[in-house]
């Protein structure tokens, strides 16, 4: 659909921000994000002119990105492997090349498509569905309208953690069929592995130390379901000639995980290499004042939610494990007098 084709058209710094709602929710609240922290920040510094304050906002925000994703996130994603391969932050280090792995960029961490579910929920103050009911994902697909006039920001954010994850080794019709027309993304992801040059699966799964597989038998302890492999040979014919994306989203999950053994040997080292390789990382020494680091690790996406929404006043302590709600004031703030310059 094109520009001409919608009635609500969303501006950020990436253009996909009008590709579906939930996109264009999640750069709401952290635009709100930022303007709460700007106002706050030139109430404690009146001295700050413009550039001061947009600055020191965009910092404190990719401060609480970076927590988010390596305390709350990243940990869900990987499982027990998290301690063992990303493990503890030990301080910058110069060696260490930060550089995106092509199999990253291109296929290991694109398993989130897997995830994409056919209907978001989109709840009331009450947890009970709002009278639009359940979006489905094709009509918030390339319709930011939907955002505008049905409901809003805080029952779609309000569904999304209230429903469970959807694991990602299955992919829905919605994605494949539906999506963008007669555009499959499962095939654009098969090709973009194609285009850049990708060995085939089995040579990441042995890489990633799982051995050398001669067959699809060879497959059964990483895919235990019988009938996705014979679909596997009735496709490929020879285990040589599977795809990277296609092979390592059929993984089953490793333990306490959502991806399987290949996505996770690929995207966990990327995660560590990206930490370790950032002299800006919020937790390297110099960054951020003690007392500060100590107020950005209070941050969590729970408090992000409760702080730039209007209606959400009970959320889980952890916004991506599904379980009892408590009231915002339990979850804790940020005290951002400790940027105040005297």
């Amino acid at each position: 659909r094109n520009r001409a084709q919608c009635s609500v058209i969303f501006t950020a710094g990436d253009s996909r921000v009008n590709l579906f709602v939930g996109l264009s929710a999640w750069h709401t609240i952290f635009t709100k994000e930022h303007n709460r922290l700007v106002t706050t920040f030139k109430r404690l510094n009146p001295h700050w002119d413009g550039e001061r304050l947009y600055q020191e906002a965009r910092k404190v925000i990719g401060a609480q990105v970076q927590a988010i994703v390596y305390r709350e996130w990243l940990p869900k994603v990987l499982g027990a492997s998290f301690a063992t391969v990303v493990g503890d932050y030990r301080g910058y280090d110069s060696d260490v090349d930060a550089t995106v792995a092509n199999e990253f960029t291109s296929a290991a961490f694109r398993f989130g498509h897997g995830m994409i579910q056919e209907f978001y929920q989109r709840l009331d103050t009450s947890f009970r569905n709002i009278s639009f009911g359940a979006l489905p994902f094709q009509k918030g697909t390339l319709h930011s309208d939907v955002l505008v006039n049905e409901g809003g920001v805080d029952p779609l954010i309000r569904g999304m953690f209230s429903q469970n994850v959807k694991r990602p080794q299955r992919v829905t019709t919605t994605v494949t069929e539906n999506m963008f027309g007669s555009t499959d993304l499962s095939t654009i992801n098969i090709q973009r592995g194609r285009d850049h040059g990708h060995p085939a699966y089995v040579k990441y799964r042995e890489l990633c130390g799982m051995g050398t597989a001669f067959n699809f038998e060879h497959l059964s302890r990483e895919i235990l379901n019988t009938g996705t492999r014979n679909k596997l040979q009735e496709i490929y014919g020879s285990v040589d000639k599977i795809d990277l994306w296609v092979g390592a989203l059929l993984e089953d999950p490793i333990i306490r995980g959502l991806v399987g053994p290949t996505v996770a040997c690929i995207i966990g080292p990327q995660f560590k290499r990206t930490r370790d390789g950032d002299r800006f990382y919020y937790e390297n020494p110099g960054v951020f004042t003690r007392r500060q680091l100590v107020e950005i690790r209070k941050s969590s996406l729970s408090r992000i939610i409760c702080d730039n929404t209007n209606t959400i006043s009970m959320i889980p302590r952890e916004a991506f494990r599904v379980g009892h709600m408590v009231p915002c004031s339990q979850i804790p703030s940020m005290d951002l007098n400790q940027w105040r310059e005297f």
